[in-house]
């Protein structure tokens, strides 16, 4: 009897091997997409407020980097660096569209947080609030750009399907929030500059704790498309 002959790369230290690779790649181009917010404090000084327009392309870099390691999950990938790139300039028009909204949301958050007076005990409960407020809010811009990054719903239902993901996986919406405190506590105790090499990690962890939200997603709000009159798939369709 023949033996099985491994394919070469088949084995678990090359696929972690790729996944730590992919990891640092996506990490890396989300950093780049970034550049603005990278050179915020220097561009502070020379323009003042406008360097803040810089995270105008905080969304549609983090839906690329979900597209690509989402397929990186999937072992779908055609490399992180190619799949990026297709999502960021495919996508870039409605992720903008998308994340603009709860950009506004988080600024007025953020502007609240930081004009709050004093330390006692209404201001620290109100604190307290509108940081769970901020959390709320950007898990469900992540929530948004993932189904943005998988689907091709319209801007209103990836708004819709964005909130009602939080309440029906509440186990993936809850993981995501911790990530994503977990992330601002370290991030504030030792330095934001971390950021520069944790991006890549923190979408990828979020996009692996996201996947039972997407699943749902696909089987309760979508239809399989036939690709061919072999019955061959090609991909998602939102239901009408």
């Amino acid at each position: 009897m023949a033996a099985k002959e491994e394919q070469y790369g088949s084995g678990p230290l090359f696929r972690a091997a790729g996944v730590v690779y992919g990891v640092m790649v996506g990490g890396a181009l989300l950093v780049l997409a970034n550049a603005l917010v990278v050179l915020m404090p220097l561009l502070a000084g020379l323009v003042g407020p406008g360097a803040l327009v810089g995270f105008v392309l905080v969304g549609p870099s983090v839906g690329a980097s979900c597209y690509a390691f989402n397929r990186l999950l999937a072992g779908e990938d055609t490399g992180v660096f190619h799949d990026f790139v297709k999502a960021y300039r495919g996508n870039f028009g409605q992720a903008l569209a998308v994340w603009l909204p709860y950009a506004a949301l988080l600024a007025v958050i953020a502007a609240n947080l930081a004009s709050l007076p004093g330390s006692n005990l209404e201001a620290v409960a109100a604190r307290i609030g509108l940081v769970g407020l901020g959390l709320l809010v950007s898990t469900a811009a992540l929530h948004a750009m993932l189904l943005l990054a998988r689907f091709d719903f319209r801007t209103v239902d990836i708004y819709r399907l964005s909130i009602y993901s939080i309440g029906v996986r509440k186990r993936v919406a809850l993981g995501n929030v911790g990530i994503l405190f977990i992330t601002g506590f370290v991030l504030i105790s030792t330095s934001v500059w971390l950021m520069l090499f944790a991006a890549g990690l923190l979408v990828y962890l979020l996009c692996m704790n996201s996947r039972p939200l997407l699943a749902l997603v696909e089987e309760k709000f979508t239809v399989s498309v036939a690709a061919s009159a072999a019955g061959s798939l090609a991909g998602s369709a939102p239901v009408d």
